[in-house]
């Protein structure tokens, strides 16, 4: 026998994620009931879709898979294809579309941050400031760190938050301090020569939480992250390392070998000891650099130490020591900053280049912060009240809100779930907003830009043609040690060579894959769908 439901709570409470996990702990797995209505509703059968489609989907590596396709006409919603469309998948990273148009549509896209730096006390004679620098953190995603002289914020298809998955993954050649610079340019310009109190960064505009492999703070420069970049020396010697940002507060030494030609890279770097990072493994002679990432465990002590050196570089010394924990108990009362005492303030570029980055690139840590920025515009503080925010938005969208389950911002919670049916009723919602453009805009070009530049070839007919949001969910399978993909979709737009314009999502589940390469193969097969969607259409 099923329990009973649960009990709505008040209208005015919210409930938390222990509450949450807690309630729900002992009920199995419900299809919603609206959803469950419609679930044997126009299903294509397999013969009815094109031959390309069977053709993937009869390979022998789905022969334990589960395929879910939805595809319409953006315009009138005019079923295209519809296998098994309706049904949950776990949609991994396509789950950034949501959280995504949720704070577009609160911000804006010409919303920008401005992060201000305070002093506490009088500046006397020969710029000696009597008191402390305090900076704010204003939830400023990049802080200036890939800011391109044009005016946009720059990103490769594979970033670097994906170097320790990926040897793929490259810099972006801006400077990660740029942001900082330009503050403590600023600083010095007021005349202020020399801080006889200390530097403090000021994160409280919500609790850092920590989540995956990151922190989630209001203070994030270079993703709080530091790059390391592995050069192979001679055969026997020890690989030589580059790394940014340069800081004081740490310090990187390498123990990867240069082995032989023909040999795997391998590369991990761990921390021994606070303010220590050893980079471990090796790296054949005849290959090129490898990038590898160490994250940051303390984002307000990293952004301080970092301020700091950049003060230094203008010629404003401090009598603090740049190393050492942020002193929070010097932080005046929240909301006490004046205007008068403000004495430097950097602005981001527009909001419309964030959603860019994060959706070109999946960026995990900013579509997770997206949640608690969502969370502030609506006057709450917490990841949880951000999650919830996300249901009032999509509560003025044509979609069932009861077939959507969001457990994070980026895709990496097991209450993630949706149908590719819903994924395409929220482009179709979004394309026709204001900010419809943007949001087209910031998605993935198949084979030219972002995450999707290798899903189809040069030569396929629907490069260049179709923008669209790629998620691929996989764990571990133990037992056979190999590789169990959940979910891989791809949801986006496409305009056909009729010129129909259409919103699709192509979802497969539960394929093994026997080596790290097969993770690929769904990849291209799903950039073969959509090429003869693009071609039949």
């Amino acid at each position: 026998m099923l329990p009973g439901p649960i009990s709505a709570p008040p209208s005015t409470s919210r409930l938390s994620r222990r509450k949450l996990l807690g309630a729900a702990a002992s009920l199995p797995l419900l299809l919603p009931a609206a959803e469950t209505a419609r679930a044997g509703a126009a299903q294509s059968s397999l013969s009815s879709l094109p031959p390309e489609f069977q053709q993937v989907m009869a390979k022998p590596l789905y022969q334990f898979a589960q395929w879910q396709i939805f595809v319409a006409d953006l315009h009138t919603g005019e079923p295209v294809y519809d296998f098994h469309g309706r049904d949950l998948v776990v949609p991994g990273s396509v789950t950034k579309l949501f959280p995504g148009a949720a704070t577009l549509e609160a911000y804006g896209p010409s919303y920008r941050f401005q992060t201000p730096v305070y002093r506490t006390g009088p500046v006397g004679a020969e710029g000696l400031l009597q008191g402390d620098l305090i900076l704010v953190a204003s939830g400023d995603l990049t802080m200036g760190g890939r800011d391109t002289p044009d005016g946009h914020i720059d990103y490769v298809s594979f970033d670097h938050t994906y170097a320790n998955t990926t040897d793929l993954a490259t810099l972006t050649p801006e400077d990660p301090l740029a942001g900082l610079n330009d503050l403590a340019s600023q600083v010095a310009a007021t005349g202020i020569r020399h801080v006889s109190g200390n530097v403090v960064a000021d994160v409280r505009l919500w609790t850092l939480m920590k989540k995956d492999e990151y922190v989630l703070s209001p203070i994030m420069i270079n993703d709080n992250v530091i790059d390391l970049t592995i050069t192979p020396g001679s055969v026997g010697q020890t690989a030589g390392i580059a790394w940014r940002p340069q800081t004081q507060a740490y310090q990187v030494q390498s123990q990867v070998q240069t082995v032989a030609a023909g040999q795997p890279p391998q590369a991990a770097a761990v921390s021994t000891q606070p303010g220590q990072i050893v980079v471990q493994g090796q790296i054949p002679v005849d290959h090129a650099s490898v990038l590898r990432t160490f994250q940051i465990e303390d984002p307000a002590n990293f952004a301080r130490t970092l301020f700091i050196e950049a003060l230094q570089r203008q010629g404003v010394t401090v009598d603090a020591s740049p190393i050492g924990n942020n002193p929070v108990d010097l932080l005046p009362p929240s909301g006490s900053y004046v205007d008068s005492q403000r004495v430097a303030l950097h602005t981001s570029l527009p909001f419309s280049e964030n959603l860019n980055l994060i959706f070109k690139v999946s960026q995990n840590e900013q579509a997770d912060t997206l949640v608690f920025l969502l969370a502030l515009k609506n006057g709450h503080n917490t990841f949880d009240d951000g999650m919830q925010d996300i249901l009032p938005f999509l509560k003025t969208t044509p979609l069932d809100t009861d077939s959507v389950s969001l457990g994070d911002g980026r895709g990496n919670d097991r209450a993630d779930l949706f149908s590719p049916y819903t994924a395409t009723a929220l482009l179709r919602y979004m394309a026709g907003q204001p900010d419809g453009a943007v949001y087209l805009d910031a998605l993935p070009v198949l084979g030219e830009k972002g995450s999707e530049i290798d899903t189809v070839s040069a030569d396929s007919p629907v490069r260049g043609k179709a923008s669209a949001k790629s998620g691929t969910t996989a764990v571990g399978d133990l037992l056979h040690g190999r590789i169990m993909i959940l979910g891989r979709g791809l949801a986006g737009y496409m305009t056909a060579r009729s010129g129909r314009v259409l919103a699709f999502s192509i979802y497969v589940q539960n394929v093994p894959a026997a080596q790290f390469e097969d993770v690929f193969i769904p990849i291209k097969d799903q950039g073969t769908m959509a090429a003869a969607i693009f071609e039949r259409n």
